[in-house]
This record gives C-alpha cells, sequence and structure tokens, in this order.
C-alpha cells in the first residue's frame, strides 16, 4: 500500500479538469497529486507519517504561471541600479535628483550611474527628466537611468559625450534620441536600440553571488503567493544563477526560460537547443523584439497616439532583420516569444510566423505574443488560425492603466489588454506581470483582467 506524504480534507479543492468540478479533498506523494475526491475517498491514502491537515472549509486552487518576466535579474538589480521607484519616495524630478546626487557622492568621478523603475505619471511635473536635470544630478558621472518598462531611457550630457552621440548623429534602425524640435539639440531620451549606441557594453552585470542570491529570494517571493512557474528572459549570468540553485536542490519553483538571439550560437556549440532540460529548468523558446512599450508608450501602432498626433511609435527590427534572426531559432527547434505590443508590430510577427510555418511546418508551433495589446478582429483571426498564444499584461492595467488614457483615449483602451476577445475567439491565452514593470501577485492579476479597474 502506497500512503501520501500529504493529504489536504474539508477543504473546496479546484480541480480544473474539464467539468470544473470542485473536490474536498487532495492526496500527495512526493510532490505528484495521487488521489482526489472526497473527504472519506482520501483515508486509505493516509499512513503513520503523512501530514494531514484539516481545511476547514477553504479553497485549495493549483499552482498558478507567470508566463513572462525578468524575475532571475531583479535581486540582482537592487544592488546595481539606483531605486527611482514611487514606492521608495519619488514624487518629482528634484527627488531624482537628491537621488542621483547621493550615489554620486560616494563614489569616484567617471563611474557610471544607473537608475531604474522611473514612471513619468507618478512624478509631480508628468513627465521624465531632459538631460541638462540629470546633469544638475552630476556632470561628472555618466548617468543612465530607464523606466519601470525598461523600454526608454534618459542620459545625461557626460554619457552622451563618451559614446560621442551629438545632435547630429542620426537615429539607429530600431531606436530613436529624443531632440528638441527647434533646434535638433538632444534633450536625452533614448528609445530601444538608442540605448545600445550610449551603452554598447549593456547593462551592468551581477557577479555570480549577487545573481545566485537574488534569484534564490525572488523565487522564494514568487512562491510565497501561489506561484509554482515562472517564465523570465533570461541572460547569460542568470541562466548560471538557476543551474546553480537546480544542482544544489534550492529551486523553489519551476522555471521556463527564453533566451536571446545572442545565446543561441554559444548554447548551440554546447549541444543546448530548445526543450533542454527537466520539469524543474528548462529553455523553452528565443524572446525577440518587435517595438517599443506601452509603458512607454511607444508601442508601433497603425493609429497615431493621441497627445503625439505625428507619433506612431517605434518598430525596434525591420522585417528583413527579423526574417533571418527568427529563421535562425526555427531551424534549431526554438519557439518563438515575440515582444509585440502595437498592432503594426503583431502584424509584422504574424506575417513572419506564416512564412516560417509554410517552410518549416509544425503541428503544435505554440509560438507566443508577449503582450499583444494593440489588437482588432482581423489580428484576432490571424492570431487564431497561425496558433498564436498571446499572453497578456495581468496586473499592469490596474497599476499603470490611467497613464495610457493620454496617448490612446479611452474609446481604444477599450480593445486592448483583450483576454476576453482571444477567450470569445476560441484563442487559448496567459497572463504575465512582466515583473518588475508591475507586482507578481497572481490573484491581483486575475482581478484586473476581469474587472479592468486601475489603481489611480
Amino acid at each position: 500500500m502506497m500512503f501520501s506524504d500529504l493529504v489536504l480534507y474539508n477543504g473546496k479543492i479546484v480541480t480544473m479538469d474539464s467539468k470544473d468540478s470542485i473536490a474536498e479533498a487532495v492526496a500527495v506523494y512526493f510532490n505528484k497529486i495521487i488521489a482526489v475526491g472526497n473527504s472519506s475517498d482520501i483515508q486509505n491514502v493516509i499512513g503513520k507519517e503523512t501530514k494531514v491537515i484539516d481545511l476547514k472549509g477553504r479553497t485549495v486552487i493549483p499552482g498558478l504561471i507567470d508566463s513572462h518576466g525578468h524575475f532571475l535579474t531583479v535581486g540582482s538589480d537592487k544592488k546595481l541600479y539606483v531605486d527611482l521607484s514611487e514606492e521608495t519616495g519619488i514624487k518629482s524630478i528634484a527627488d531624482i535628483q537628491a537621488r542621483l546626487r547621493e550615489k554620486a557622492s560616494g563614489i569616484s568621478e567617471g563611474t557610471w550611474i544607473f537608475g531604474s523603475q522611473e514612471d513619468d505619471s507618478k512624478l509631480i511635473e508628468k513627465r521624465h527628466p531632459f538631460r541638462w536635470e540629470l546633469d544638475e544630478a552630476s556632470k561628472d558621472h555618466p548617468i543612465l537611468i530607464t523606466t519601470v518598462g525598461g523600454h526608454f531611457w534618459m542620459a545625461n550630457t557626460k554619457a552622451f559625450e563618451l559614446a560621442g552621440v551629438t545632435k547630429d548623429t542620426s537615429d539607429p534602425v530600431g531606436g530613436k534620441f529624443d531632440r528638441d524640435p527647434g533646434t535638433g539639440e538632444l534633450t536625452g531620451g533614448l528609445h530601444e536600440a538608442a540605448y545600445n549606441i550610449l551603452r554598447p557594453e549593456g547593462p551592468p552585470m551581477p557577479t555570480r553571488e549577487q545573481a545566485y542570491k537574488g534569484a534564490l529570494q525572488i523565487l522564494k517571493e514568487c512562491a510565497s503567493v501561489g506561484l509554482t512557474c515562472i517564465y523570465d528572459l533570461v541572460s547569460e549570468i542568470s541562466i548560471r544563477a538557476a543551474i546553480d540553485l537546480k544542482n544544489e536542490g534550492k529551486l523553489p519553483i519551476r522555471v521556463r526560460m527564453d533566451i536571446s538571439i545572442e545565446l543561441i550560437d554559444p548554447l548551440t556549440r554546447l549541444g543546448i537547443y530548445r526543450g533542454f532540460g527537466d520539469e524543474w529548468l528548462r529553455i523553452c523558446g528565443l524572446k525577440y523584439f518587435f517595438d517599443g512599450a506601452i509603458s512607454a508608450r511607444t508601442a508601433a501602432v497603425s493609429k497615431p497616439y493621441l497627445n503625439k498626433p505625428d507619433f506612431y511609435g517605434v518598430m525596434s527590427t525591420t522585417k528583413e532583420i527579423a526574417t533571418n534572426i527568427l529563421t535562425k531559432a526555427y531551424e534549431r527547434g526554438y519557439r518563438i516569444s515575440a515582444h509585440a505590443n502595437g498592432d503594426r508590430a503583431i502584424e509584422m510577427y504574424l506575417d513572419i510566423i506564416e512564412e516560417l510555418q509554410s517552410k518549416y511546418p509544425r503541428p503544435d508551433p505554440r509560438n507566443r505574443d508577449i503582450h499583444c495589446t494593440v489588437i482588432n478582429d482581423r489580428l484576432v483571426k490571424r492570431i487564431k488560425k497561425l496558433g498564436i498564444l498571446p499572453t497578456i499584461f495581468g496586473a499592469y492595467p490596474y497599476y499603470h492603466g490611467s497613464k495610457l488614457i493620454p496617448a490612446f483615449g479611452e474609446e481604444r483602451l477599450e480593445s486592448m489588454f483583450a483576454a476576453r476577445s482571444f477567450l470569445d475567439a476560441g484563442v487559448k491565452i496567459s497572463a504575465h506581470s512582466d515583473h518588475p514593470c508591475s507586482p507578481y501577485q497572481p490573484l491581483m492579476a486575475i482581478h484586473a483582467l476581469v474587472n479592468r479597474k486601475t489603481k489611480f
């Protein structure tokens, strides 16, 4: 007779089976559910060593999955970036300057200062700081700060000087420098690929120990709110941290990894492809960026932004470049996890997937569109036909939805974050926090998706 390790009884067990049935009890053996039913049905698997918990009518649900985020880097980022979030007391540009000035006072001249989690909608000025305002924090340290969404950066004069970027520098493919419309002078804003011009070596990287400790902490926090699996966009250092945790038996939840294009060749040389790993840690797909961000109001759209009548967002790539990269990934068996927010970006992504599926047909491709925010009925039909799996922002509209009204208007917002539209069309969806862009509490995400209310 096999006895269970754990029995939960006298409760409401949400089974999520095809009938949405509710059971009274569940038995677990070696982290596997072995029995579900009435409390009396479970008695025969209770042994002397079984831990038995009386739920007293409380509800038990399956573990939840956050289908996209940047979890493994969050913990270590706290040591590398100056936190400019509202939660830390930042209410104005003057507060940002003071926080950066404090950082500059403790480090040598010429050392880079990085800031993160800036949110213009939470500032008194309702805008981002300009280049010369960051100069007031320090003219002797190159400064780069990014928004809560991570798709828009601001730099001071020192950072531009070190990169040799002037008002005569052309915008890069897939990026844009903000400029004064009258003089053409750089105002400090960097969209998408423009960041790479100022910082070609990329963002600051944690040590192996910092990455390990940060990953362990955030994964424990995820487990505490009911997440049992996350999908993460990983770097070389965060993959190493996850592997270290797994090898030591310390992964508290399951981790699914999407890699960037830079990692395909090194992993291929090691014989590592999509599917490498096990149930606890596995490589799943290639993450590729097609456009800007909803948070930065730079998603590539077909109708102009209401508050910028001549602005249609930023494409992060061209169709030729994207096709070459995604073909390379498809040839190596990867599924695609595309960052495609606006309808222009989604359209390009669908065109490429249609071509790839014709050339390299897969019966169950499971390619994803991460965010898939600005949609219409025609796009929904194409998404269903191609078997694309949209993953929708969860709690993001609750925390940040109000700042989108000036850019899109309430009428256009009604068709965005469109979980119900996809479900009604028979499209399978998932949801994500995109943490740290929004908190990762899954029940708040469900609330936000269903009720579509904003916090502010």
